[in-house]
């Protein structure tokens, strides 16, 4: 779980991408994720 506060349209594509059995992604859906710390 988690919160969109930017790049919405990447959470759209994701959302588009065409599904198989079991309502899978036909394709991996890899995601890269950058965390700052103060």
């Amino acid at each position: 779980f988690g919160e969109v506060v930017e790049g919405l349209e990447v959470v759209e594509k994701i959302q588009n991408c065409a599904t198989g059995s079991a309502d899978r992604p036909k394709q991996d859906i890899t995601m890269k994720m950058s965390l700052l710390k103060d």
